[in-house]
């Protein structure tokens, strides 16, 4: 399954679980930062915010794109603290073809999904998120 296909069915899963669906009563707050990778700014990409159910996180799920290595969520699509796995997808974002004489873009993939566990406060809150290099210095 491709990387993209893979995160379209998580963002899936997550909207149907009520992640990122409509937080209405909800309180959440925004969730800013930067993601490298190989001490660069990631081009483009996603962060996906999971409720970490394993410690009890039943709040809402979150995905945003990344720029430039930026990324900030909207008002209202936020987190709502607590345990949080935080999942990064990067690409190169030269566009490169895809099927039926299109063009992707996103362009290649940096590295494989890379996922990091945090603990969010209850407030508006900045992180920097730093994707290690592979062993060997492949993707």
């Amino acid at each position: 399954m491709s990387v993209r296909c893979a995160n379209l069915v998580v963002l899936l899963l997550l909207y149907c679980a009520g992640c990122g669906g409509s937080t209405s009563g909800v309180t959440t707050f925004p969730l800013a930062g930067t993601v490298t990778f190989d001490a660069k700014p990631v081009p483009v990409g996603t962060v996906m915010l999971i409720p970490d159910a394993s410690a009890n996180n039943r709040g809402p799920g979150a995905s945003v794109g990344i720029k430039n290595g930026a990324f900030a969520t909207e008002p209202g699509k936020g987190h709502t603290g607590g345990k949080y796995i935080i999942q990064v997808t990067g690409f190169d974002g030269v566009p490169i073809p895809s099927g039926e004489g299109g063009m992707d873009p996103m362009g290649t993939q940096l590295f494989p999904p890379y996922d990091t566990k945090v603990d969010l406060p209850r407030s508006d809150h900045a992180i920097t998120i730093d994707v290690p290099a592979a062993p060997g210095g492949a993707p």
